[in-house]
């Protein structure tokens, strides 16, 4: 399956401090990031908020930062406000670059010239991410022989894997371990940075107040974004922020924000319609993801 991601935006981190100013900006340890690998990272307010989740892909002499289009102008001004005399120049080439998602651990070689591939698991499974000049992009699908997944696939692709997006399951008022980010886009062992105070203080106390979770529909007719999940006295406990009908399980299934205590696999809850207290059926939170590969 090749995924087209040339919306995202792309910004390059350049400079002999480079390692340095990321690491002490991003969740996640960049000074064991490896060429031909890219690494998942949040940056975060001192409050421990979200500014931005992002891929980082290691270049020689460079790092690509691959975020939401959402979050490309605030995020630049973001980590530019951080430098100070450190030897770190930062450019927004989104226009310049095109990036892919391969959901298979082998591409042909013919690929290998004109881009730079690297390992990524960003859509919960080993696949590849292949960043090529914009003026190649046309050229990608016939190297790979795939013709790119279309928007609602992708969409369906993601929920069905667990993955939150920004704008989403994702903005600034979320704490990564609230959306599950911790297990994949923080380190605990390394240094300082921006907002490590309270996310350090989360694993002490070893929980969040809400979490991201699956459900799938047992009972109704659809689901949407917006619909409120409520206990059986009518208490809001939740709110679903992603939905798809999936093929794959033949059902309704999303993502949503649960209170703590509710979000244990198997626990049944009702839905509630987003726009009224009209109760519109019944669902199941299940493991992430809700669809097994």
């Amino acid at each position: 399956m090749l995924i087209d991601l040339s919306s995202r935006a792309k910004l390059r981190v350049k400079g002999t401090d480079r390692v340095r100013f990321l690491n002490g900006q991003l969740t996640n340890d960049v000074t064991q990031a490896q060429p031909g690998t890219t690494v998942h990272a949040c940056v975060l307010t001192v409050k421990g908020k979200l500014c931005a989740d992002l891929f980082v892909t290691p270049l020689p002499d460079s790092f690509i930062l691959d975020c939401h289009s959402d979050v490309r102008g605030s995020l630049f001004s973001r980590l530019e406000r951080y430098l100070v005399a450190d030897d770190v120049e930062i450019v927004d080439e989104t226009d310049q670059l095109s990036l892919f998602h391969i959901l298979n651990p082998v591409i042909p070689e013919a690929v290998l010239p004109e881009g730079t591939v690297s390992r990524s698991d960003r859509f919960g499974s080993e696949g590849r991410d292949l960043l090529v000049p914009v003026a190649f992009k046309n050229l990608v699908p016939k190297l790979v022989k795939e013709s790119p997944m279309e928007p609602a696939a992708i969409e369906t692709l993601r929920i069905e894997r667990g993955i939150p997006e920004w704008g989403r399951e994702l903005s600034e008022d979320v704490i990564p371990n609230e959306a599950g980010l911790d297990e994949s886009a923080i380190s605990y062992t390394k240094g300082c940075y921006l907002g490590q105070e309270v996310i350090s203080r989360i694993k002490s106390l070893g929980h969040v107040n809400r979490h991201l979770c699956s459900i799938q529909l047992t009972e109704g007719q659809e689901l949407h974004a917006g619909d409120k999940l409520v206990d059986p006295a009518g208490r809001q406990i939740g709110t679903v922020t992603s939905a798809i009908h999936s093929a794959a399980g033949n059902n309704w299934i999303g993502l949503a924000y649960l209170k703590r205590g509710f979000g244990q696999p198997g626990s049944r809850c009702r839905v509630q319609s987003a726009n009224s207290s009209d109760l519109i059926g019944s669902a199941e939170v299940r493991s992430l993801p809700v669809i097994q590969e």
